[in-house]
């Protein structure tokens, strides 16, 4: 049985990652009086106080309402798209920065950074568990990973199955240009476990002026961007990187070669798969692209019908959330889709239990 499974926000979420309703809270918590002279913190405190009169030093963070950290890219992304401004953050303006939405969009991007790296350093447990319990029970060779999140949990997991008496590679399924370069992240070679990162990730740096992609092994390199800029150079011309970060809107920029390279070897994985197993994943009305995808391959397979499995409940989820959402996938999926009322930490540690109740 070929197996792919996708980690939504609720897998990170079990690893005490911040979830996309907290990130604003979790980043101006975290920020200093001196943090708060920074270039881009004056500017995020203006953006805030200009559109949603919220006053992030002098107010209560803890009982301030955010908006969504998708409502304000949308907003951005949205504004770009058309060639329009807000009062006091414009496109062009002469006067001032240039392309300033721009700039805060980049910024808002290294807050969302900045938050789940807050959370990173925990020891992937329930990511851990998951990994061992499959290659326990010899099922990891046919399994694919599809990450929609930017942390490094499952990245760092697999990456730590590598040693000379067991040579298990990650395949992201791109090429790095650490490749080129002696001790640094090696091609991989079977047997590898792929794991495909959507939306990006916080190791990933690309560089535009030579289209090239460079992976900051066990680390979230995109920090760098904030702590150190001269360490986050194209290690093929030395020019300055930007993130690969695909925010959660509406509005998704999916044109990177790299990111396109990912999305087709998705596609590729789930008309070979036989399940798909979703964890932690809500299937947002925004990800109209994973829909997309998942509705071109259910329609157009040549081997039997592609079965779904869903764990995303957790403890003290209301009925009522529940019913929807099991809802919005039966109605766009088909009923033959399995809702497990379990969490992706119960499937983690015991997921042949689930797997072999599966006919196919």
């Amino acid at each position: 049985m070929k197996i792919a499974i996708f980690l939504g926000a609720g897998a990170s979420a079990a690893e005490h990652c911040p979830i996309q309703s907290q990130l604003f809270v979790e980043y101006f918590k975290s920020l200093t009086q001196k943090d708060y002279k920074s270039e881009m913190n004056i500017e995020l405190h203006k953006f805030f106080k200009d559109m949603f009169n919220i006053d992030i030093i002098n107010d209560d963070i803890d009982k301030i309402s955010f908006p969504t950290f998708e409502e304000v890219l949308g907003l951005i992304d949205l504004a770009e798209q058309r060639r329009e401004s807000f009062k006091n953050f414009g496109l062009e303006n002469l006067h001032k920065k240039s392309d300033s939405i721009r700039i805060l969009r980049q910024y808002l991007i290294l807050l969302m950074a900045k938050a789940v790296h807050n959370n990173e350093k925990t020891n992937n447990y329930y990511h851990k568990l998951l990994i061992d319990n499959l290659l326990k029970e010899n099922l990891l060779k046919d399994t694919t990973f599809i990450s929609a999140n930017y942390d490094i949990h499952i990245d760092n997991t697999i990456a730590g199955l590598y040693k000379k008496d067991n040579p298990i590679m990650l395949d992201y399924g791109v090429d790095f240009t650490n490749f080129d370069f002696r001790h640094s992240w090696k091609k991989p070679q079977p047997p590898s476990v792929k794991l495909y990162k959507i939306h990006g990730s916080l190791n990933w740096l690309y560089c535009p002026v030579c289209n090239s992609l460079t992976i900051t092994p066990y680390e979230g390199g995109i920090m760098r961007l904030l702590d150190n800029i001269d360490e986050a150079k194209c290690l093929a011309c030395d020019e300055i990187t930007i993130p690969i970060i695909i925010p959660p809107t509406y509005f998704k920029n999916m044109t990177n070669v790299f990111v396109s390279t990912v999305w087709n070897e998705v596609e590729k994985t789930l008309r070979e798969s036989d399940l798909l197993i979703f964890c932690g994943y809500s299937f947002s009305d925004a990800d109209i692209h994973i829909k997309y995808m998942i509705k071109r391959v259910q329609t157009s397979r040549k081997k039997a019908p592609l079965k779904f499995m869903i764990f995303n409940s957790y403890k003290g989820k209301r009925e009522e959330f529940k019913r929807k959402e099991e809802d919005r996938y039966k109605r766009f999926l088909g009923e033959g889709v399995i809702f497990k009322d379990n969490s992706f930490e119960e499937f983690a540690k015991d997921p042949l239990r689930f797997i072999n109740g599966i006919k196919i």
